[in-house]
């Protein structure tokens, strides 16, 4: 069963578990703080993650990027280079989104 809320269906328990994890009655603000909250903690393992790439190669991903289109990084062309490449370019592109997400919330 769902509750119409701004014409929009929101499940019951998942209203129910929105007030019990944040403590708000009113559910645009338990929604809010739990949409600020899931980001806050996809950003944190993402820079985890990009924190791994930096220690793994001793720079940011921008030198590793930079290295890797002027032909300074030795093996650019191996399949575990280009799989970091890609992940962290993919890290780094996920961060992006989410941070100017996380600015509409404020």
């Amino acid at each position: 069963m769902a509750v119409a809320t701004h014409e929009t269906l929101i499940p019951k328990v998942a209203l129910k578990a929105l007030i019990e994890l944040t403590g708000q009655s009113q559910i645009d603000v338990a929604l809010m703080m739990t949409l600020r909250d899931a980001i806050e903690h996809r950003l944190e393992k993402i820079e985890s993650a990009l924190r791994d790439y930096e220690q793994k190669y001793g720079m940011t991903f921008q030198q590793f990027e930079a290295q890797a289109r002027t032909g300074e990084m030795p093996d650019r062309f191996s399949y575990e280079r280009e799989r970091d490449y890609f992940e962290w370019d993919s890290l780094v592109t996920r961060k992006r989104k989410l941070e100017e997400i996380r600015q509409w919330l404020v």
